[in-house]
């Protein structure tokens, strides 16, 4: 590296980051040089409606007269032909519960259903909730009083369901033979409108069935290392024409690793393989091409929180109306919540064919449910029993904090050092709040921090200096423009911001760094 020498006289020069980490979390490459479009740090993040990088919302609890008896482990709302909606629960005690107040108030409805499972895995099917519970376990009913035991001869006893095309679709004891029940009617499972799929002939190396899906008229059968698709060819009123099922395509060397990573993504599918997060509608365009892997630029990171989770735990969900996947790895390490979600912004992929990840939350859901009317709803291990919306600024009435920090930028590109003066940054802001700017040289993990405050917003007064105006946004959200003195010098720098949140909107519209750039004379 160059060796600084005095200033002098050099010219003070404006370097601007419009926009900053727009392109999300890049952790494949955070010991090399960066664009300004980049993150190697995001906590707490998603991109809001203007595009910027913002802070998520928080967790407010809808449990507020009687919780569940013990930690939430599924959520599930059941949507009965006349219009009316109850929540259910699967809890960590093997018990179900039931909220017919929107998860205010919450009741035993374990009934005489006999399962140990704990990811019991519920369907909406004619009218009842089918779960689904676990190999050699008797899956179970419920109809709107209290479960019990599918008694019914022939029944499944895997792990694995789906309903769909007018019939329910669940795997036996070993997952690898698919069995469906006659039409409409989830009692009869070996009558003559019934039948199976029996996958060992399709994987003849071995492997077992993961998850299932429908997509586009054809049923997705997810192995570990394989996936299937059948189609009917032509289809009827319900979809699908189970006696005319044939296997249209497979695709070898990608499968699923969790069940509950499957979600439906705007029309398309995303799920969790051993290999990332993939898009199936790309992925059937492209096969085994490693370009449709969604989380290339995480995944090293990404794998090892999979890696270091239960895959029975592992949950995702997809927000339309906050255009964003989560997929939840939720681990317990000295009776703490010890995991991480990551979340994924859906609006568009980026230009190499990935998602954009914007980073890591503290918001880890044990369980999710989008409701009908939208509102997402999920249940936390630090909260026992209670379920909470995707909501507010604060989790729970505790804090939390957002933090983003740049990659290594090279910003003369010519080996020169960079010697800050200034550095500035216009946020969005609801609330009086302090943001922390910070930087380091060099590659170095030792940050220079400096404090913005910013004070009298709610009334709609400038910040001290009152150098620049105001523009204040509809939600009471105000652009707010501060800055700092900087100091110290090296060839590559890298900025950050952190702020608590604590009831109040941020958003990060661009940072300016005011420099002296030179071989310093």
């Amino acid at each position: 590296m160059p060796t600084p020498r005095q200033h002098g006289g050099a010219a003070l020069q404006h370097i601007p980051m419009t926009v900053p980490g727009f392109s999300g979390l890049n952790k494949q490459s955070e010991g090399s040089l960066l664009g300004p479009e980049w993150a190697t740090l995001l906590l707490n993040a998603v991109i809001d409606d203007s595009g910027r990088v913002a802070a998520r919302k928080g967790w407010t609890s809808v449990t507020t007269t009687t919780a569940a008896s013990a930690q939430i482990k599924q959520l599930f709302e059941y949507r009965k032909y006349d219009g009316t909606v109850e929540l259910i629960a699967g809890l960590a005690d093997t018990d179900i519960e039931r909220s017919t107040d929107d998860g205010d108030t919450w009741a035993d409805v374990t009934g005489t259903a006999t399962h140990a499972a704990t990811n019991i895995q519920f369907l909406n099917f004619n009218d009842v909730v089918y779960g689904i519970t676990a190999d050699a376990e008797d899956n179970i009913i419920y109809s709107g009083t209290t479960f019990a035991d599918d008694a019914a001869t022939g029944r499944p006893t895997g792990s694995v369901g789906l309903a769909a095309f007018g019939r329910i679709w669940a795997t036996d004891t070993n997952n690898n033979v698919i069995q469906y029940c006659a039409l409409l009617d989830h009692t009869d499972w070996n009558g003559t409108d019934t039948g199976n799929i029996d996958m060992r002939n399709v994987w003849p190396e071995g492997d077992s069935i993961v998850a299932l899906a429908a997509f586009n008229g054809a049923l997705v059968i997810f192995g570990s290392n394989n996936i299937a698709i059948y189609s009917d060819g032509a289809g009827s009123a319900l979809g699908v024409d189970p006696t005319q099922l044939y296997l249209v395509d497979t695709i070898t060397g990608i499968g699923c690793k969790a069940r509950d990573s499957v979600v439906n993504v705007d029309g398309d599918l995303w799920f969790l393989s051993d290999k990332g997060i993939f898009s199936f509608g790309r992925l059937i365009q492209e096969k085994s091409n490693p370009l449709a892997n969604l989380s290339a630029n995480v995944q090293d990171f990404l794998q090892v929180n999979v890696n270091a989770t239960t895959a029975s735990d592992i949950r995702a969900v997809y927000s339309a109306e906050d255009r964003v996947y989560l997929l939840s790895l939720p681990r317990e390490v000295a009776s703490a919540e010890a995991g991480l979600a990551f979340a994924f912004d859906t609006r568009g992929k980026l230009q190499d064919g990935t998602a954009r990840c914007m980073g890591t939350w503290t918001l880890i859901p044990t369980a999710n449910v989008i409701r009908s009317d939208g509102t997402w709803l999920l249940s936390r291990f630090s909260t026992l029993g209670e379920v909470g919306s995707y909501s507010g600024q604060v989790d729970d009435a505790a804090t939390y904090s957002f933090e983003y920090n740049s990659g290594w930028l090279d910003l003369t590109r010519q080996g020169f050092l960079i010697l800050p003066k200034r550095v500035s940054g216009l946020f969005f802001l609801d609330s009086d709040s302090t943001v922390n700017i910070q930087w380091a040289f060099d590659f170095q993990s030792t940050f220079q921090t400096r404090q913005l405050v910013f004070t009298d917003i709610a009334a709609g007064a400038e910040w001290g200096e009152g150098e620049f105006g105001i523009g204040v946004y509809g939600g009471g959200l105000a652009l707010r423009d501060g800055k700092t003195n900087a100091s110290h010098v090296g060839e590559f720098i890298k900025l950050g911001v952190t702020i608590t949140i604590n009831g109040g909107q941020f958003a990060l519209q661009q940072l300016d760094l005011f420099a002296k750039i030179g071989r310093f004379a």
